[in-house]
């Protein structure tokens, strides 16, 4: 087997765990197949990950960090309502899990959280999106008073299991035909519940 040269083999083992990921699924995923499609020796990967569950964390760690990046652009380009905002926010969630499946697949498996506190810190930057929006719509009065962190972990469980079932059934078993992610999926279903969050006018 030739020698591997280039310097960068952390991102290249993680760009390579994630192509198996997409193929074959978490339970294929080894140490042993990475090493074979990079091109290096059996005991290359354990210079970086000290097991698969590291490589996992590494897979996990950048997908909220591209989550969260990829929320804040929609929520930078929606309109200035809290509701618009948080609309904006949900479709970006959704649209990130049926392009990424497989990272949300490991995203949300459980970790030993103590040992990976970078993962963690990533996680709630990506919730934090949510909350900031939460407790603006709070101070504004167009949000109901209350836990902001509850209503936040709220929402955030709505858009994600609407965005569990898009993946599993695709959008065409929550829509009309030819109803796009924007018009319906967090517009319909996450429109309910924050329905019942905003505040009631007379």
């Amino acid at each position: 087997m030739a020698k591997y040269h280039h310097g960068n083999l952390r991102n290249t083992l993680i760009k390579v765990a994630t192509e198996l990921l997409a193929e074959e699924g978490t339970h294929a995923l080894s140490l042993r197949k990475m090493a074979q499609r990079a091109g290096v020796s059996h005991n290359a990967p354990y210079m970086h990950f000290a097991d698969k569950e590291a490589v996992l964390a590494e897979i996990a760690e950048e997908g909220f960090r591209l989550l969260a990046m990829e929320i804040e652009s929609a929520i930078a380009t929606a309109d200035t309502s809290t509701y618009g905002r948080l609309i904006a926010a949900s479709n970006a969630y959704i649209r990130f899990a049926l392009d990424r499946p497989n990272h949300l697949q490991v995203m949300f498996r459980p970790y030993e959280v103590e040992k990976y506190p970078s993962l963690l810190a990533a996680s709630q930057v990506a919730l934090n999106c949510l909350f900031e929006l939460v407790k603006s719509g709070q101070e504004n009065h167009t949000l109901i008073a209350g836990d902001p962190h509850q209503m936040t972990k709220s929402i955030w469980a709505m858009v994600h299991g609407v965005a569990v079932i898009s993946i599993a059934y695709q959008t065409n078993m929550l829509l009309p035909e030819n109803t796009s992610i924007d018009d319906g999926v967090a517009s319909v279903f996450v429109g309910f519940l924050l329905d019942g969050l905003a505040t009631k006018k007379a």
